[in-house]
């Protein structure tokens, strides 16, 4: 093994999986199933060493390959490590204009682009987008038929963000459109939680068969040591027994312990005593008694030790590089320190010989620690006053580059800030932060910077509009939006109370009964969204009294369906509080053509309308609710309900024309949930306008795959309406033992007989506006078809 592959020593198996995987998707060529290859271990045992051979490989194999990290010090950068890659992959293009040169300027990929810069875009859709665009970006390079396969390289996955792991998810979904290979490193003591965003990136990876590699890296046995040292000090030992026993006993087999001991061991004392370990005849040596030699406790320790030989004025620029991240650019550095550029060049030179850092690329002037523990060392060696001093230094600079960045470095800058104890300047840069990733659909990272922005906004001056306790209410509806209804509930129960002002108690109260929801609590949920309704009418807010309406008119219409066909009383007083609240919150509409709140509105008056038969205003409505949001949005949630008119009016091919829409934009932005909801309809479409057996067994197969989805994500009303699509398939393919299990299955009762039963169904769907459904499962009642198979 030659010298510069001594890190490598013992790992000929790993070496040997990772260098078959690429040779496999190379061999493919375009047509490959791309591959995850996920490297765990403990800090120190050689993570990036393998991933750095297997980059290597790649190359040789003709890969392209671009490589990032996650850094801590991007919390609330949402989507960092994506952008950044997206921004490598894109070759200095906009990304708009690259995905317009793959696939087509008027192409769905194009809308989908930009809808992800789209303002007018709800944060899910906008969310979505970004996900899409990126492995957009990634397959429509395939298209070329010259394409090279792609390497993408990701360290420090245990610092992955929320948003990161959907886009890579999403990826991963669409694995199979060309030859990429995900390799990602990760310490494995830190991604213990079952929440950890890396876990679900492993899961979808292991659905997908045949998809994942999973290489657990460990430390070196003991009765390797004495290869492993030789091979480390690229030469010949003539060393103790002792020597190798204490070395692997201090160590525990971890090869950057052993490296940096060695390094240390080989160099001169300051105070001019000669190395320890010396080559003499040839051969590296040990000078002095093994048993007097003092091996630090840790690695962090050796590597301080190391550090510590260092010129003050050298580590001081190490320092600031620490302060920045494990990776750093040239321009920051320089911007940051004394020195000149010529010095500064001569001593990372320097740093590179010594292996304390490496280069990035060729065409990229940044570098990054030759390992975090390194950086780790440097960082934590600081006094807290000179850490918070360069904090402030680097938000400085930072703030000076914005101009010519191409990416939203507020988050970056406020934690910069935030790091060096200026609150009050922290805090707009992190309340900007919250927002644009709230606007984005990134719930999590947005909970994290409303948090930090509430901390550092004592004595920080507020603009207009703002408030502690208006910051309070976007924190909570982050909580909302990231399911983190305990926490949600906590903080709007503060702020519904009556020292609050009433236009905080009122959004509070409309954000508390949304928990209340989804957590099922209706009964609760009821009371509190009638107490801001009481609340919204006294002070007069008339958009807060259009937006509980509509809460209203949905928490009565899904109970108006559930009941109909088993209490119908109840049903009843649901249905009629439902109709009146459609009326009411058309009384307050905003007078804006567009916006999300107006097409709500519109969507439930359209929906009331099919429900009373009116199939022609409903479609009108339906039409100009998906006026007011984003067009090129082709979200379930808009365009299922208006092709569910579309073939009541008996326009079948135009719905199956939107389902396919709503397809398109699922495949596109991996969510499962939008394609279960698409097999569904689509499902539900063939089966209630076909009596061809063929095209009821397409159907039947379309609806088996929906539900295995809505199963997969939990999503208990379409597992509910697709259990429903099933047994009313299989009532025309005359199965009607299957069809009561599935009817059973949807509204879990087992005691009704089959008439009871099929009239229950037919009950919610006619609460529904499917009348045609539930009359074909009346009239097989009626026909006395069941009684032969009850």
């Amino acid at each position: 093994m030659k010298a510069n592959d001594t890190v490598l020593y013992g790992r000929e198996t790993e070496l040997s999986e990772l260098f078959g995987l690429m040779a496999r998707v190379s061999q493919a060529g375009a047509s490959s199933t791309g591959k995850v290859a996920l490297l765990g271990g403990h800090s120190g045992v050689g993570k990036s060493a393998l991933a750095q051979s297997t980059i290597a490989e790649a190359e040789r194999l003709g890969f392209a390959t671009h490589r990032i990290a996650c850094e801590p010090f991007h919390e609330g950068m949402s989507f960092f490590p994506v952008r950044e890659l997206v921004r490598q992959l894109s070759d200095g293009l906009p990304v708009a204009e690259k995905i317009a040169a793959m696939f087509g300027k008027d192409s769905p990929q194009a809308e989908m682009a930009a809808v992800s810069d789209s303002v007018t875009a709800d944060p899910a859709s906008r969310r979505e987008a970004l996900v899409a665009t990126f492995t957009n970006v990634i397959v429509g390079r395939f298209r070329s038929p010259d394409a090279r396969p792609l390497l993408l390289f990701i360290d420090d996955l245990e610092h992955l963000d929320v948003g990161s792991a959907d886009a890579l998810i999403c990826l991963i979904s669409r694995i199979g459109e060309g030859p990429v290979v995900i390799l990602g490193a990760f310490r494995s003591d830190l991604v213990i939680s079952p929440s950890h965003p890396l876990k679900s990136i492993v899961t979808s990876a292991r659905r997908a068969e045949g998809v994942l590699t999973s290489v657990s890296v460990g430390a070196f046995a003991d009765s390797s040591i004495d290869d492993l040292v030789d091979v480390m000090l690229a030469g010949e030992s003539d060393l103790p027994l002792a020597f190798y026993e204490k070395l692997y006993r201090e160590t525990e087999g971890n090869p950057l312990f052993i490296r940096e001991i060695l390094r240390v061991l080989r160099a001169p004392a300051s105070n001019g005593t000669p190395a320890q370990l010396s080559l003499i005849d040839g051969k590296w040596r040990f000078i002095g008694p093994v048993e007097l030699w003092a091996i630090p406790p840790s690695v962090e320790d050796v590597i301080a030790s190391r550090l510590d030989m260092l010129d003050p004025e050298q580590r001081s620029e190490l320092e600031f590089a620490a302060v920045v991240g494990r990776r750093f650019a040239f321009e920051v550095l320089q911007n940051l320190t004394a020195s000149g550029e010529d010095d500064l060049l001569l001593h990372l030179e320097r740093y590179l010989n010594i292996e304390l850092i490496r280069e990035l690329g060729d065409d990229d002037e940044s570098f990054e620690f030759s390992h975090g523990k390194i950086r780790d060392v440097l960082y934590e060696s600081l006094s807290g006053l000179r850490r918070r001093r360069i904090h402030g230094q680097v938000a400085v600079v930072l703030s000076a580059m914005v101009g010519t960045a191409n990416e939203d470095w507020d988050a970056l800058i406020g934690e910069h800030l935030f790091l060096a104890a200026k609150l009050a300047e922290a805090f707009p840069y992190l309340l900007r932060a919250a927002r644009n990733a709230q606007a984005t659909g990134s719930a999590q990272d947005s909970v994290s910077l409303f948090l930090k922005a509430l901390t550092a906004s004592d004595g920080a001056i507020f603009l207009e509009n703002d408030s502690r306790q208006s910051i309070q209410l976007e924190l909570a509806s982050a909580y909302l939006s990231a399911n983190a209804t305990d926490e949600a509930g906590t903080l709007l129960q503060q702020l519904i109370a009556e020292n609050v002002s009433a236009d905080i108690r009122v959004t509070a109260l409309n954000f508390l009964g949304d928990a209340l929801m989804f957590d099922g609590d209706i009964e609760q949920a009821l009371a509190t969204y009638l107490d801001c309704e009481s609340l919204a009418e006294e002070i007069g807010q008339r958009d807060m009294i259009c937006e509980v309406a509509c809460d209203l008119t949905e928490l009565h219409g899904r109970q108006y369906e559930r009941l109909a066909g088993l209490e119908p009383t109840r049903a009843e007083y649901h249905r009629q509080r439902y109709e009146s609240y459609v009326d009411k919150a058309l009384k307050f509409v905003p007078t804006s053509p567009t916006g999300p709140l107006r097409a709500r509105v519109l969507r439930n008056k359209a929906k009331m309308s099919r429900i009373a038969g009116d199939l022609a205003e409903a479609e009108r409505l339906y039409r100009e609710s998906i006026e007011c949001v984003d067009s090129r949005v082709s979200h379930h949630r808009w365009l299922i309900p208006y092709a569910k008119t579309l073939r009541l009016t008996g326009k079948v091919d135009r719905a199956l024309e939107i389902v396919d829409q709503v397809r398109g934009w699922s495949a596109q932005v991996g969510s499962r949930r939008s394609e279960a909801i698409a097999l569904q309809y689509q499902a539900t479409i063939l089966m209630a306008s076909t009596e061809s057996r063929s095209t009821l067994v397409e159907a039947n197969g379309l609806a088996t795959r929906a539900l295995k989805l809505h199963r997969i994500i939990g999503f208990a009303q379409g597992t509910h309406e697709t259990e429903m699509v099933l047994g009313e398939i299989a009532v025309r393919l005359t199965l009607f033992n299957e069809a009561r299990l599935r009817f059973e299955a949807a509204i879990s009762k087992r005691d009704l007989d089959i008439a009871e039963l099929f009239d229950v169904i037919a009950g919610e769907l006619d609460a529904n506006g499917e009348h045609d459904r539930a009359e074909r499962l009346r009239g097989a009642v009626a026909a006395d078809a069941l009684g032969s198979s009850a």
